[in-house]
């Protein structure tokens, strides 16, 4: 089916028309700029979360150490024993977030493990250690899914930008053409006769 097939070439189809593809076209620059604001926060979530990714690899590699140490020093009978005071589990909150109207969670740490005995120092390192890789692991939960999602909508965003403006305003750019084009004709056209008219009036009252 031809693109121009219920296009009526009348003016008041044209203005319709040309306030319709004033309507797309600023929509597709806010667009346009919620793309650019979309591709800014991604890199920035992209380099945070490498410098938490290198921070929870230095955090994995003190805990081992420590939790190493802490069984040389005491024997995994003793380090078992000692774990026994720690009460309470870590406690979180998914609340969410939202940063261009694309949602993620943000975690929310409630409370976390309680020691209720004094450990021996080289298991409280650890111990402190530990929370520390939790507490990283979160973080980095967090932001990866931060990044996941707002991938996911720039690649949705990109592509309809792509689509409106390769697609759609050209559309409406050649039918608009097609009616200008046609009004113009007409309006030569009626020119044309209104000419021969005049003519034919003159020769008559001559």
């Amino acid at each position: 089916m031809s693109m121009m097939s219920g296009v009526r070439p009348t003016k008041g189809y044209l203005m319709d028309m040309k306030r319709r593809i004033g309507f797309i076209e600023r929509g597709c620059e806010f667009l346009k700029l919620k793309r650019d604001h979309l591709a800014k926060e991604l890199t920035a979530s992209i380099d945070i979360l490498k410098g938490r990714r290198s921070l929870l690899l230095n955090n994995l590699k003190e805990a081992y150490d420590a939790l190493t140490a802490a069984y040389i020093s005491l024997g995994p009978t003793e380090v078992e024993s000692q774990a026994s005071s720690v009460k309470s589990a870590l406690k979180l909150e998914v609340l969410p977030m939202s940063v261009m109207g694309v949602r993620y969670p943000y975690v929310k740490i409630l409370s976390k493990p309680q020691v209720t005995a004094e450990l021996d120092i080289t298991l409280a390192h650890a111990s402190g250690k530990v929370y520390e890789i939790l507490e990283a692991i979160i973080q980095l939960a967090e932001f990866e899914a931060r990044a996941e999602r707002i991938a996911d909508e720039l690649g949705k965003t990109n592509r309809k930008v792509n689509a409106l403006e390769n697609t759609v305003i050209p559309s409406y750019r050649q039918v608009i053409k097609f009616i200008e084009s046609k009004l113009e004709e007409e309006s030569l056209e009626e020119l044309v006769r209104m000419k021969r008219i005049g003519g034919a009036l003159a020769s008559r009252r001559e």
